[in-house]
């Protein structure tokens, strides 16, 4: 009876174990997802570039505006630099107290540039509320150790020229001080500011970050955003243009040069005969 019973108990089945990946169908899977990763990744560097450059033509397009402001308010343009005062930048400081409460500055800085060009307000220098500056404000000083990615156009197309074609170098200078608005005679075709060249692989120049300009190489606008540069003309509307459109000297055609030195001068004029511009590239 016992060999009965024990007969009629149910049987369990044993679960089954799923089949274990052999060690090419894994292979297989890493490397489609290499090949997916491969395709994915370029497609997202480019959405990333172009959404820095977007918050870049908005940061230009904040300080066009602010330039406006400015220029409304006091009659000219904003200069580069105190040179009584250091040799310090003073377009930035002038120009934020029209954007913020002139605490906020990171507007000033191209998102696609270096850290370092980061505009870091610092106190401790002792020096009286001056050109933008609040009480104490340690100063923005030309060169390498503090350099910025946005310049502004002080000279015009060639430095030197008199009168300047820019929109003012030295505060207070007879022949290359302020700019007023009413001398600039395309506001809508003239660029006041831009990427600055900061890439000393690109004969970038930290000394002068604060300036662009289409008189030598390391003062073009960097081509920092897709093989464009962000640019914002004296009307306030910003532009990426590609770097032979406003520094055309690579194409070695005067016709070429004499229009793209037109966007840099008050004048809408090249000046490309004058004896004052650079003889070299003609």
């Amino acid at each position: 009876m016992k060999t009965e019973s024990l007969n009629l108990l149910p049987v369990v089945p044993r679960p089954s174990r799923g089949r274990a990946f052999t060690l090419i169908e894994l292979l297989v899977v890493i490397a489609i997802i290499a090949v997916l990763a491969s395709m994915l990744l370029p497609a997202l560097s480019r959405a990333k570039a172009k959404g820095k450059g977007i918050r870049c033509l908005s940061n230009l397009r904040q300080i066009g505006l602010a330039m406006i402001s400015y220029s409304d308010s006091s009659g000219y343009y904003p200069v580069g630099i105190n040179g009584a005062a250091g040799s310090s930048w003073i377009w930035p400081s002038l120009l934020r107290k029209h954007i913020s409460n002139g605490q906020n500055v990171d507007v000033f800085k191209c998102p696609s540039a270096p850290a370092q060009s980061q505009w870091v307000v610092k106190y401790g220098s002792g020096l009286p509320a001056e050109d933008g500056y609040f009480k104490d404000e340690v100063r923005l000083i030309p060169g390498g150790t503090c350099f910025m990615s946005y310049g502004y156009n002080v000279w015009g197309a060639y430095a030197g020229l008199v009168p300047n074609q820019g929109l003012g170098v030295y505060k207070g200078d007879p022949l290359y001080g302020e700019t007023k608005p009413s001398v600039v005679l395309k506001p809508v075709a003239m660029i006041a500011l831009g990427d600055s060249n900061w890439d000393l692989k690109r004969k970038g120049d930290r000394d002068w970050s604060g300036f662009i300009g289409f008189y030598e190489e390391r003062q073009w606008p960097l081509d920092v955003h897709n093989n464009r540069a962000n640019i914002v003309f004296c009307d306030g509307h910003a532009e990426a243009l590609k770097r032979i459109v406003f520094a055309a000297h690579p194409l070695k055609d005067s016709a070429s040069l004499e229009k793209s030195a037109r966007w840099w001068n008050r004048d809408n004029t090249s000046h490309l005969g004058d004896p004052q511009a650079h003889p070299s590239w003609w």
